[in-house]
């Protein structure tokens, strides 16, 4: 009886250590896979497109569905002659320098008779002439009254502000070194600073406060009124890290991105600042608008969804950048799912490119996805959900593994991930709003923080005029300086005029 006892006691033992083990492998595989992830985002490719030919490579075993076939079109003719040097572009100013043979080179050195002129040969090179900083000064010349009645000279030019050093050119300038070039303004200080003029790097803030007053706060405000009466909207948001202005430490603000449907209409995008990433944002910016909203799965948009009976769409970019994560991590089983959402965006880029090349207008377009997304990508949808679930269900796929997660955003998303099929106005991504973001993001490597609450509003409010000017085709810096002289003369019925889209169709020469 005590041996028996004993060995009850032993088997006991042995399967504590046994679930113990099983417990610390599942462990040990997640933090490998954790730091897999941590390495790619350190020295990996940022690239989320692979080829099919190399999930193929994972798919054996695996039951494959067939690659959908393109939307049906004759395949362009290649050119075999290469693409060659790309030529200047034609409205670019030409400095013509003629070179000529001397007089005792325009003769016949066979038979000494004069050469004759039959044509000539021209051969373009770019030169690039430094930027120079130029005084204007301006000469009034007085006329008195000869019996000391009056003193006349002609009125002064507007200024951006009265007894101002500076023209609109110069503010343009620094709103566009910094919010569209990325440079920081003590780094701008220091070029200028070499080119003989000494700006500081406080004058330049206040420049830029300057233009956020004067053009920025009032064309905003035309331009959330415009964003508000589209009927679908793009959103995101990315981190920002913000100085207190007590000078205590700092804290995480966040830049949230709005922006209009690609295709219908003209690009409008907005950047707005806020201290938290909070549900308070959307709820704030939306107010009552209604309408169909491409975001992720972030939980802050439930409030404003629920309340505003806002239509939501997923982004699939988010599915494939998880699934992805997960096969670099080593679970091949991901490639399984992997490669009908692979699909999925074959399918649209291929009727994107089509419609490019033929020159079809946006409702073109959203006909040709109505008839294509009916027929196949619902198809690849319903492939994707079930391949998820079945691996969902094995007993080798741990929920807190990339792939677990990656798995339990699908299933998670699917109603939003599906709103796609029913309305083909709507891309399968949220992918135009995160590039939007990334130029934000580019500048935050450079200027690293904001120095205040008060700092990353004027900035988000001049990063959305940047934003649109880039979309728009229209030079920010050309933009900045004509509006803040017409801002003044212009009626508040007219300010729809002064938006970057309503000046690049105002004013195509700036494109």
């Amino acid at each position: 009886m005590e041996s028996g006892g004993r060995l009850q006691s032993l088997l006991e033992e042995f399967e504590k250590l046994r679930e113990r083990l099983e417990v610390l492998e599942r462990e040990n595989r997640i933090l490998r896979e954790e730091n897999a992830l941590l390495k790619r985002g350190l020295f990996g490719r940022g690239t989320e497109r692979i080829d099919p030919s190399q999930l193929a490579l994972y798919e054996t075993g695996q039951a494959a569905i067939p690659e959908p076939a393109a939307p049906a079109e004759a395949a362009p003719r290649k050119d075999k002659r290469g693409h060659g040097r790309a030529p200047f572009a034609a409205d670019l100013p030409r400095e013509v320098i003629e070179l000529d043979l001397s007089e005792d080179e325009r003769s016949c050195q066979h038979c000494g008779k004069g050469l004759r002129r039959i044509g000539e040969e021209i051969t373009e090179r770019g030169h690039i002439v430094p930027a120079r900083v130029v005084v204007r000064r301006y000469v009034r010349p007085k006329y008195a009254c000869p019996d000391g009645h009056a003193v006349k000279t002609a009125a002064l030019p507007d200024g951006v502000i009265d007894g101002g050093k500076y023209e609109a050119s110069v503010y343009a300038h620094v709103v566009a070194s910094k919010y569209s070039n990325h440079l920081p303004l003590h780094r701008l200080e220091g070029m200028l600073k070499r080119r003989g003029v000494h700006l500081p790097k406080q004058t330049m803030w206040d420049m830029l406060s300057r233009v956020d007053e004067l053009v920025a706060q009032p064309v905003l405000a035309q331009m959330r009124r415009e964003l508000l009466a589209e009927p679908v909207l793009h959103s995101d948001e990315t981190p920002v890290t913000v100085c207190l202005e007590d000078g205590k430490g700092s804290r995480t603000g966040y830049a949230w991105n709005w922006r209009s449907l690609r295709g219908r209409g003209p690009p409008k995008a907005l950047v707005e600042f806020r201290t938290s990433r909070s549900r308070d944002g959307p709820l704030a910016f939306l107010g009552d608008w209604s309408g169909t909203l491409i975001i992720d799965a972030y939980s802050g948009f439930d409030k404003v969804v629920a309340r505003n009976d806002i239509v939501r769409a997923g982004c699939w970019a988010h599915a494939r950048r998880k699934l992805k994560d997960a096969l670099d991590t080593g679970s091949t089983s991901a490639a399984w799912v992997l490669a009908p959402v692979q699909r999925l965006f074959a399918l649209e880029r291929a009727m994107t490119q089509r419609a490019e090349r033929k020159g079809w207008s946006f409702e073109e377009l959203v006909e040709l996805r109505r008839a294509v997304r009916a027929r196949r990508s619902r198809d690849l949808v319903a492939v994707i959900h079930d391949r998820a679930f079945q691996l969902a269900s094995q007993r080798s796929t741990l929920p807190k593994s990339a792939l677990g997660k990656a798995l339990r955003y699908l299933e998670r998303q699917r109603e939003p991930l599906a709103t796609f099929l029913d309305d083909p106005r709507l891309p399968i991504h949220n992918n135009d709003s995160e590039r939007d973001l990334r130029h934000v993001a580019v500048g935050r490597k450079n200027w690293v923080v904001f120095a205040s609450p008060r700092g990353g509003e004027v900035a988000c409010r001049l990063y959305s005029l940047v934003l649109s000017c880039r979309q728009s085709g229209v030079d920010p810096e050309a933009y900045i300086e004509a509006v803040l002289g017409a801002i003044s003369t212009t009626p508040a019925s007219q300010i729809a005029t002064l938006t970057p889209w309503g000046w690049a169709a105002r004013t195509p020469a700036t494109r």
